[in-house]
């Protein structure tokens, strides 16, 4: 896939599509992978086939995750806007989640053209704001429901996020994306697998009843 199946670089102009198809270059994300882990400079990453969470670990506590991004979205836009140094905190990282496809483009040279094409400028505000109401919106998820509609949420959203419904998610995975314990997940699975919506096997999970299980994210 190229990098014209990213949603933000579809809204380009030709003439910025053409300057980021000459800068940008693809890379292979692996789940598990940190994002800017062992970048010798800090890089922005078109995603096309791989999901990334937004996770919050701090020392000696569970890691947490506030958010996904996937193909309609660019992880590490914040080196765009601030100094690389102060861009993303040191609490919050970048963890592949799916792995796949990414275009990735130094953070530096990325901020140059935005600062020479308004547009491009305007659309990564755009998705800046974006990814606010988003984890805003997973905030208030961890905030008001219940294990098994917190699990059913993120299911949905990484189904969403990776444009499928069969996902290598381990209970251990998910486990550090909830924020609870292993056992927790275990069991908020097993009732979703009873009603239907979910089959899963050695890591392989498969979403059966994409709406059912959207309606049981919604429950308290």
């Amino acid at each position: 896939m190229s990098l014209t199946h990213n949603e933000l670089f579809k809204q380009l102009p030709l003439e910025v599509q053409t300057l980021l198809l000459a800068t940008c270059e693809p890379v292979i994300l692996k789940a598990g992978q940190l994002l800017g882990h062992l970048d010798t400079q800090a890089r922005v990453y078109f995603l096309i086939g791989a999901t990334v969470a937004l996770v919050v670990q701090e020392p000696g506590h569970k890691s947490l995750a506030m958010g996904l991004l996937g193909a309609d979205d660019v992880a590490g836009l914040g080196h765009v806007v601030q100094e690389v140094q102060t861009a993303t905190p040191t609490t919050l990282k970048m963890r592949v989640q799916t792995g796949g496809l990414a275009w990735a483009i130094p953070a530096d040279v990325l901020r140059e053209l935005a600062l020479k094409r308004p547009i491009l400028l305007l659309l990564i505000s755009r998705q800046l704001w974006q990814l606010v109401k988003h984890v805003a919106t997973v905030v208030a998820c961890i905030q008001t429901l219940d294990v098994r509609a917190r699990l059913a949420a993120w299911l949905v959203l990484s189904a969403q996020k990776a444009g499928k419904t069969e996902l290598h998610l381990t209970h251990e995975h998910l486990a550090r994306m909830l924020g609870v314990r292993r056992v927790s997940i275990t069991l908020a699975a097993g009732e979703l697998r009873d009603q239907g919506l979910l089959s899963y096997s050695r890591g392989q999970l498969r979403i059966l009843d994409l709406p059912g299980l959207i309606q049981a994210s919604e429950r308290i």
